[in-house]
């Protein structure tokens, strides 16, 4: 008879810590706190974990380019602002210790390491021969065109494989490298999301009566509330994302005429932590939007003064993108441990791929548009 017991182990990949913002990541969080409560088990391997590290170095080096080219523009087009000493931080921001920062982390993920209970698998002792064979067969994560740089890669997954192999158990491999969508093992489940995951695992593993049937029940009779809440969170994220925007594909924007987001609701939630007060749900949804804006360009630049009518003497065209997006809402659960009375609150959005509310601008379209005006 099959086992309906879930898997309760889970390797991590660069690219899902790293997609998680590191330490900062909600679900990271959440599974780190099931690892120390021993709901699961996390491994990376030394390779991960020296991945982990060299990547935030590289990610901190970036930000550090992107601050100063911040506070160029803010010297160059704010300069009013120079006339109270009361602002005077805008223009002195600190510069940023790399050094200081990355080892700064390094001691974070190390106790973390520690607290969630990781074991870290040595990759030193694993043969060169599967991993080579794999290489010139093209099989994951080389693939066809035979990317050396997936060697870290290979070495990480053949040590879980043989690891695992070795226990006769399965582990999921959180990643978000698709070349590892082919990979075949009878041990090693490549996976992208957690949350289902998590979902299985804290419903097994809660033991308090009623405690899943007050989370579904407040839940239900919040969720209109909570799902126009959403929809306000995303709109005001919308609006300060699309008017930072200065231009598209290397294109020019004016202003933005006009933003909105449809209506929408939760598919569905996971349950990706518990506690002695309540849970946290993660609720999926497709949130659909729409954004109009203006292009500067040789043929028709608004002027920036407005009237009922439209822009003086000019003849301008807006541009419409029209789009949707897989949006994770964050949902606290409160219990109150005495009256056993619960509340739902919306506490937090991300995208497992990033909010870039532009990325789903197709080029043609728009020139295919500008062509009918």
């Amino acid at each position: 008879m099959k086992s309906t017991e879930p898997i309760r182990h889970f390797a991590l990949d660069t690219s899902f810590i790293e997609s998680q913002n590191f330490l900062a990541g909600r679900l990271l969080r959440n599974l780190g706190d099931m690892g120390k409560k021993g709901y699961v088990k996390i491994y990376i391997t030394d390779i991960v974990y020296r991945e982990v590290l060299s990547r935030f170095a590289k990610r901190l080096l970036e930000e550090e380019n992107k601050i100063h080219s911040v506070k160029k523009t803010i010297e160059s087009h704010i300069r009013v602002l120079k006339n109270f000493d009361d602002y005077a931080a805008y223009f002195t921001l600190p510069e940023l210790d790399t050094n200081k920062l990355t080892g700064q982390f390094k001691e974070e993920f190390d106790k973390w390491i520690s607290n969630a209970d990781i074991k870290v698998l040595p990759t030193d002792g694993q043969t060169i021969e599967k991993v080579m064979k794999d290489y010139f067969q093209g099989n994951p994560p080389f693939g066809a065109a035979k990317k050396k740089s997936e060697f870290p890669d290979a070495f990480s997954f053949y040590a879980l494989d043989q690891f695992f192999k070795l226990g006769k158990k399965q582990c999921y491999f959180v990643t978000h490298d698709t070349d590892f969508d082919e990979a075949v093992s009878q041990y090693i489940i490549p996976i992208k999301e957690i949350g289902e995951q998590l979902d299985v695992i804290n419903r097994a593993s809660e033991l308090r009566f009623g405690i899943l049937k007050k989370i579904e029940e407040v839940y239900t009779s919040s969720k209109s509330q909570l799902e126009h809440d959403a929809k306000i969170y995303f709109a005001e994220y919308l609006e300060e994302d699309a008017n930072a925007k200065t231009e598209i594909m290397g294109m020019l924007i004016d202003h933005v005429e006009s933003f909105g987001v449809t209506d929408f609701k939760f598919d569905r939630y996971n349950i990706v932590q518990t506690g002695d007060s309540g849970a946290q749900l993660q609720c999926e949804a497709i949130v659909p939007y729409t954004v109009t804006f203006i292009l500067k360009d040789e043929n028709r630049t608004p002027h920036l003064n407005k009237n009922d009518f439209g822009y003086i003497g000019v003849d301008y065209s807006p541009y419409v993108i029209k789009a949707e997006k897989a949006i994770d809402f964050y949902v606290s659960i409160d219990i109150d441990p005495k009256t056993g009375k619960a509340n739902a609150k919306l506490s937090d959005a991300v995208s497992p791929t990033s909010i870039d509310i532009f990325d789903d601008w197709h080029y043609d379209f728009f020139f295919n548009q500008s062509k009918n005006h």
